[in-house]
């Protein structure tokens, strides 16, 4: 009995942090944003046989390969892996941050890059197309289909900073307050879905967001990293 109930004591040690820690996630949220209805999801373990499944790339349609390399290996640091001409105006791209980790040491080559891509995540395949000069980025104002591409940066203070020195279209910025305009792009809300204090309260959320257009218009969100 003396050793049931020690196990018993130690199981429930073992769970009260996750308790806790889901119990503080709800209640800061709430907290923030109360009139928002925040509910943990009840996923059960995941099917046996999806486990080794994960999302390896987005693939983006683009009308301006120079601008669109350009901004994404310099601007944001993506390594280019590969292209795959298929004729003078169309081709694929892959491109990638290195899978060794974020503190400087993670180099690879394009070759270390492209052996390990079909176990890498977080690609972005960059289809090129002259033909696309015609069509714009998904239409924000459909509200269905692609929405961003979600970033998580060390400092969200020097990335704003970056992308302005590149002259790009910046959304919202740090510490602003998501407006009309930025409920459009990021939410596919129509002007005037929310009333100014319903989007207030949202917005409130993402006050530490930074929210940019890539050079084809596509959405790009960022988050500071956490410590």
């Amino acid at each position: 009995m003396t050793y049931f109930l020690l196990y018993v004591f130690t199981l429930i040690l073992s769970i009260l942090p996750l308790h806790s820690q889901a119990c503080l996630g709800h209640a800061l949220l709430k907290r923030q944003a109360p009139g928002l209805n925040f509910t943990l999801g009840d996923s059960q373990p995941q099917p046996p046989a999806t486990i080794g499944y994960n999302l390896n790339h987005f693939a983006i349609t683009v009308p301006n390969y120079n601008a669109t390399m350009d901004f994404y290996l310099n601007a944001l640091g993506f390594r280019h892996i590969f292209t795959v001409p298929l004729d003078d105006k169309h081709s694929i791209s892959y491109i990638g941050y290195p899978q060794g980790g974020r503190n400087g040491t993670g180099y690879q080559t394009a070759e270390e890059m492209n052996r390990e891509k079909n176990n890498a995540e977080g690609l972005i395949e960059i289809l090129y197309s002259e033909n696309a000069s015609n069509r714009s980025a998904p239409d924000p104002n459909f509200g269905v289909g692609f929405s961003h591409l979600g970033f998580v940066v060390p400092s969200i203070e020097e990335t704003q900073a970056r992308l302005d020195a590149y002259n790009a279209n910046i959304v919202k910025r740090v510490g602003a307050p998501i407006d009309e305009n930025a409920a459009l792009y990021y939410f596919g809300l129509p002007k005037g879905q929310f009333a100014p204090p319903q989007l207030q309260e949202v917005g409130s959320l993402f006050d530490g967001f930074l929210l940019a257009l890539d050079p084809s218009g596509y959405l790009l969100e960022f988050q500071q990293q956490d410590p």
